[in-house]
């Protein structure tokens, strides 16, 4: 049986977790630390049927350190440590710490590269930021296996909101491993995934449609003191869709609670290690030197590659559909037909739908679709932005995308196609490659839907990249009509990194630049 709770607003914090009968206090560690009070409380069963026994304490990660001593220290930093970031707003205050444990220096080195990364897309993806926070708990520590629950906490033009991503060390390899990395597979983490999402379909407060098996959702599981596996979700990240503003950080952090015995089918060689040192006695805070080197291309569950990877677009006939301006309230239905056609295509966001719509991003990605950035606002870049500006632009839906997906971007189209050198440098500066059209569908010219459809099927060559709209309902409906007629002619869809073969940081596609000016 499976439980879900929610944490309510406007009261106290509670401890994080408890080992056995040993309680531990919360005390603030920096300035505004005290101002979290207001963010999480204590858990409550949402009476969604299935509660697992335990009582409270079920829905908490077990915690056996949370300060230095016995063998760990700690690194802290400020937003002078993060200077090489390719967006650095001013006055933003940055307070971060990790742990670093004696004989992994190798999860230091792990712990600081997702500590940066959080920095460089709280600077990115956030409107106004004004502080970020990240504390850390040592939630398991034995068997060769070490757990790190860092918790973010943020603020920024929309508020104070609270986040959590949970990292796994396996000391004999020397591999920082993601959550989802306590999970056998894909498949285990597909079945995980309906588990959660049949404990929450009762929950008015959450979009249980909006939870997909990727590693950046399940950024945070570890295991409660009876051996549970504990599910738990950052503010907002399952609200539903508030138009016009990022979903509501309201209920706040979202737990599932799955009892060991059915967790247990579920979990990796790591996960059943990891579970082992959350429930012992006594844990074992040092660990010798790896004896093997990690794996060179760890298998993490939930990071998905895009499109078909058998398909080599240097013998198929392929055509690559991309989709610009969303997502949109219209994009749900495009997917519907994407999936249902086996169709990959890539999608160019722009900020806004991006933090309105997180949802769809990550059903996007799931569901192995290329997603690439649109700029933060759709405006002409060259007249637009420059400086810091232009750096902001570029950065902005790139961390948005990471934070909902895990998934870094690699591909920049910018709005209307207007570029310039200096555009083109910062893309390729912050590693992406630009991308532009072959074909213009010129959907955005109002075309009706046979209009779009004849546009397409009439224009198509093998390598063509089109440019369409998932914003625009004409466009969505054609979309079936297209799939079929090219398919009758041979073609094969491809995303845009299959039909460029890997598109170069830093170069533009395709090299002879646009067919035509165009809506975009």
């Amino acid at each position: 049986m499976l439980s879900s709770t929610r944490v309510h607003p406007n009261q106290a914090v509670p401890r994080a977790g408890a080992v056995g009968n040993r309680p531990w206090e919360r005390r603030p560690r920096w300035p505004g630390a005290a101002a979290l009070a207001a963010l999480v409380l204590p858990l409550a069963a949402c009476g969604t049927g299935g509660i697992a026994s335990g009582g409270e304490d079920s829905e908490l990660i077990t915690v056996v350190m949370e300060e230095p001593g016995d063998g760990v220290t700690e690194w802290r930093g400020d937003a002078s440590d993060f200077e090489d970031h390719p967006y650095r707003p001013e006055g933003l205050r940055i307070e971060v710490a990790y742990p670093v444990f004696a004989g992994a220096d190798a999860f230091a080195e792990g712990l600081a590269a997702r500590v940066d990364q959080e920095v460089r897309d709280y600077r990115g993806a956030s409107r106004d930021p004004v502080s970020l926070d990240v504390d850390w708990q040592v939630v398991a520590a034995g068997n060769g296996v070490l757990g790190v629950r860092l918790v973010r906490t943020e603020e920024d033009f929309h508020g104070l909101r609270q986040g959590y991503g949970t990292y796994w060390y396996d000391a004999s390899t020397g591999h920082t491993a993601y959550s989802t990395e306590l999970l056998a597979d894909d498949a285990a983490l597909e079945e995980l995934n309906g588990i959660v999402r049949a404990s929450f379909a009762d929950e008015e407060a959450v979009d249980a449609q909006s939870l997909h098996p990727v590693v950046r959702t399940y950024d945070s599981m570890g295991f409660n003191a009876d051996g549970d596996l504990v599910v738990e979700f950052d503010d907002g990240h399952l609200s539903p869709v508030v138009e016009g503003h990022p979903p509501s950080t309201e209920p706040g952090r979202m737990v599932a609670v799955v009892p060991g015995e059915e967790a247990e089918p579920l979990l990796s060689d790591l996960g059943r290690r990891a579970r082992e040192a959350s429930v012992a006695e006594e844990p074992v805070l040092t660990v010798e030197a790896p004896g093997a080197e990690p794996p060179a291309e760890p298998r993490v569950p939930g990071a998905v590659r895009a499109g078909d990877p058998d398909l080599d677009c240097s013998e198929a006939k392929c055509i690559a559909l991309t989709f610009d301006d969303g997502p949109a309230a219209t994009t749900p239905e495009l997917l519907d037909t994407l999936a249902e056609e086996e169709v990959a295509a890539t999608f160019f966001l722009n900020g806004n739908p991006a933090l309105t719509r997180p949802g769809v991003i990550r059903r996007a990605y799931a569901e192995g679709h290329e997603v690439g950035s649109h700029n933060h606002l759709h405006e002409h870049m060259p007249e637009s932005f420059e400086g810091e500006e232009l750096a902001h632009q570029v950065a902005a839906v790139s961390a948005m995308v990471r934070r909902q997906t895990g998934h870094t971007v690699e591909l920049f189209r910018p709005p209307f196609g207007d570029s310039s050198p200096e555009v083109l440098e910062e893309i390729g500066r912050q590693g992406m490659a630009e991308i532009l059209w072959s074909q213009d569908s010129e959907d955005w010219t109002d075309l009706s839907r046979d209009e779009v459809v004849e546009s397409v099927v009439g224009g198509a060559e093998p390598g063509a990249v089109v440019l369409l709209h998932d914003t625009l309902e004409p466009t969505v409906a054609a979309v079936p009509e297209i799939i079929e007629r090219l398919r009758a002619d041979g073609y094969e869809f491809a995303t845009v990194s299959q039909v460029y073969d890997g598109p170069e940081a830093g170069k533009s596609y395709p090299p002879e630049g646009l067919s035509a000016p165009a809506g975009s």
